[in-house]
């Protein structure tokens, strides 16, 4: 038999319901700690540890939007959980409308849901932000937005502006030699690709890129060099990049 609560009980649970708990600041400065384990779990590659530090972070303290910022990149790059991610993205930003980092990051997502335009909407939000030092980040991603919608032109002006800002914007010289590379400017294609292995020295990626580059050109010691390269720099986690360029020198 169900009791009906009186008047005043029922006032009392509706406005307990009301209230949303507050965290502490025991629970605050705990919520801090956790993501920064989190983070130092994630730098080392170790994701289940990041996963489940950014979760207590997040249980002692759900208004943190740098754990939903760090729980987003990890759902997107590593696990690949595109929807949650999205919903860390989205709830760290309505916690700091500012957050110029997580705009970037969402735009990231959506350019690899193919929504290229909300991508776009959102680097360019995130370069409004005349103070967000990682600008030249969301310019060179939206040059390549841009360049998967087919405006080639805007592209490469937008990624040459951000590897100008920042020399060091690895990145940005490898998606030029794709561009360059994929709309048929091979010998431009070399260069860019040359740059970032010259700025990624311990990418293998970039030896191999650089390695076919200049296979297409006919520079074989070249091509043979930069795959020895990519061999000899593949982390024990990319033997199957490795596998690759030792057949590609193989067969030189």
């Amino acid at each position: 038999m169900f009791r009906i609560p009186s008047a005043c009980c029922l006032a009392f649970v509706l406005a307990s319901a009301g209230c949303a708990h507050v965290p502490t600041q025991k629970e605050i400065e705990s919520s801090e700690i956790h993501y920064d384990l989190g983070v130092q779990a994630q730098q080392h590659g170790h994701v289940q540890d990041a996963l489940a530090e950014y979760q207590k972070a997040l249980k002692q303290n759900p208004g943190n939007p740098e754990a939903h910022n760090a729980m987003g990149i990890l759902l997107h790059l590593s696990f690949r959980r595109l929807d949650e991610a999205a919903a860390h993205y989205e709830k760290a930003l309505e916690l700091r409308p500012t957050f110029a980092d997580v705009r970037n990051n969402l735009g990231n997502l959506r350019l690899d849901q193919g929504r290229y335009d909300e991508a776009i909407q959102l680097y360019e939000a995130a370069l409004n932000d005349m103070q967000y030092r990682f600008g030249f980040s969301a310019q060179g991603n939206m040059g390549w937005a841009l360049y998967k919608k087919g405006d080639v032109a805007n592209a490469l002006q937008n990624i040459k502006a951000a590897v100008t800002t920042n020399p060091e914007f690895c990145m940005g010289f490898r998606n030029l030699g794709i561009i360059y590379d994929e709309t048929g400017k091979t010998q431009e294609a070399c260069q860019q690709f040359a740059h970032y292995r010259e700025k990624c020295p311990d990418v293998a990626e970039a030896y191999r890129r650089e390695g076919v580059c200049q296979a297409k050109l006919g520079n074989v010691e070249a091509a043979k060099a930069a795959f020895a390269g990519c061999e000899a720099k593949a982390q024990p986690t990319e033997q199957v990049l490795k596998d690759d360029c030792r057949s590609l020198l193989e067969h030189l």
